[in-house]
């Protein structure tokens, strides 16, 4: 049972070239995938991260964060055609750009693909970070983002709201011209027959992906659902915490609200709403383009 379950995977090692001229390479991430159903990446997302000492200047740190933005985009968009035809059938060193569809960063490399045959992938992809970058330095802030969505996550399901009046995960299409598709965390719909959008506030990755996926939707779309914005008060009040731009302009159309949440109650008014929605098996979407 245990070998036909086993797949075949590829692997990479991501690293960073702070200085082109002596190239010299820091890891960073590691990207796992079969091209089939599967794409998992992981970086150090905070350029003030203990390991990456080498940044003298905040121009540095920037141009880090620029880079690492840009590569979470690239392999976010490559996520959405996973069934294309594989570059990957022979077991041989293929070009992670090629694979990728679009130039990389100038400072940032990939290791040779190499391949591992399991029936856990997640397992192999912690064992490579845990060698290769050091888990202890890719803790610093998933930790806090994913336990937040965890919690909210956990008191929508005490609320008995999941999959009743709550629809996790759905697949939005900002417009059928577009080959873009991405993810609300939650869906509901009021007595109005409008749809109402819930998103959990981004990693700091995510950012410029989260803002494109909302500006596409809001643009190419008149209807009047309503996207609310969840968002734990230390994320949004950091000095340095830079989605905060782009959440104002995204609430300068009156579709977006944003809820900054400081305990449960912040969620009141989303929970009651959510709690009076027509039920999930009542829904009817035929006019709406934008639910793939």
């Amino acid at each position: 049972m245990d070998k036909q379950q086993r797949k075949n995977y590829w692997y990479s090692i991501i690293s960073y070239i702070p200085d082109l001229i002596t190239n010299e390479r820091v890891n960073i991430g590691v990207i796992l995938g079969n091209n089939i159903d599967l794409l998992k990446f992981k970086i150090i997302d905070n350029p003030s991260n203990k390991k990456l000492h080498f940044f003298r200047t905040n121009i540095e740190k920037q141009i880090y964060q620029t880079s690492i933005d840009y590569l979470s985009f690239i392999v976010n968009k490559k996520k959405e055609t996973l069934n294309d035809i594989s570059l990957f059938d022979n077991e041989s060193n293929v070009d992670l750009k090629a694979y990728l569809e679009h130039p990389l960063p100038e400072n940032i490399a990939f290791s040779n693909t190499h391949f591992a045959r399991t029936s856990n992938p997640k397992i192999i992809f912690n064992e490579l970070l845990n060698t290769y970058v050091g888990e202890a330095f890719l803790q610093e802030k998933e930790t806090t983002n994913i336990s937040f969505k965890q919690n909210i996550n956990k008191y929508f399901d005490q609320l008995n709201l999941i999959n009743t009046k709550l629809k996790a995960n759905l697949r939005i299409r900002p417009s059928k011209d577009l080959p873009l598709r991405f993810e609300m965390d939650y869906a509901f719909m009021p007595k109005n027959n409008e749809m109402s959008f819930i998103q959990i506030g981004p990693k700091q990755s995510q950012i410029n992906e989260w803002y494109k996926n909302n500006v596409t939707l809001l643009s190419k779309n008149s209807d009047k659902f309503s996207i609310n914005m969840v968002i734990k008060e230390e994320d949004y009040e950091k000095p340095n915490q830079t989605f905060k731009p782009f959440l104002r302009d995204l609430e300068s159309d009156d579709r977006v609200k944003s809820t900054i949440v400081t305990n449960k109650d912040s969620l009141s008014k989303l929970v009651k709403n959510a709690g009076e929605a027509i039920p999930i098996s009542e829904w009817n979407t035929e006019d709406k383009s934008y639910i793939a």
